[in-house]
């Protein structure tokens, strides 16, 4: 049951005190990731997780794992990836860059799972898609 959103004056701090908490408590019970062939990404900006352990990833790089995750099966290209990460209005860095972050994830990713589940097609874009 949810509460209502309206409250009769006078309000006791009390009670909204209690509402900001059960509100809290509902948001908590929200499930805040996405897990794919063993990899969970979080939603809140924290570091993912392989198997259970914290998987430390830069910014950027979780950044775009994050993206490429919330895009599986659907091929992203190095443009898209650039603006949800950069932003469209930054241009003091080249798209390129994409590049090299991909790279580095990838050799991490590789190295922590033992295969690269990122699958990159030249021209088309980058993929993650595990059954």
């Amino acid at each position: 049951s949810t509460s209502p959103t309206w409250m009769r004056k006078p309000v006791h701090p009390r009670e909204i005190l209690a509402r900001a908490a059960a509100i809290r408590r509902r948001l908590k019970a929200i499930t805040n990731y996405t897990e794919i062939g063993g990899i969970r990404v979080f939603s809140d900006g924290r570091d993912p997780e392989i198997n259970g352990e914290v998987f430390a990833l830069p910014r950027r790089e979780r950044r775009i794992l994050e993206y490429l995750i919330a895009n599986r099966g659907r091929r992203v290209t190095k443009t898209q990836i650039f603006n949800a990460i950069y932003g469209i209005f930054d241009e003091e860095v080249e798209e390129n860059v994409v590049e090299s972050h991909i790279s580095k994830l990838r050799k991490k990713l590789r190295k922590k799972l033992g295969v690269d589940p990122v699958d990159s097609k030249r021209f088309l874009g980058y993929c993650i898609d595990w059954a």
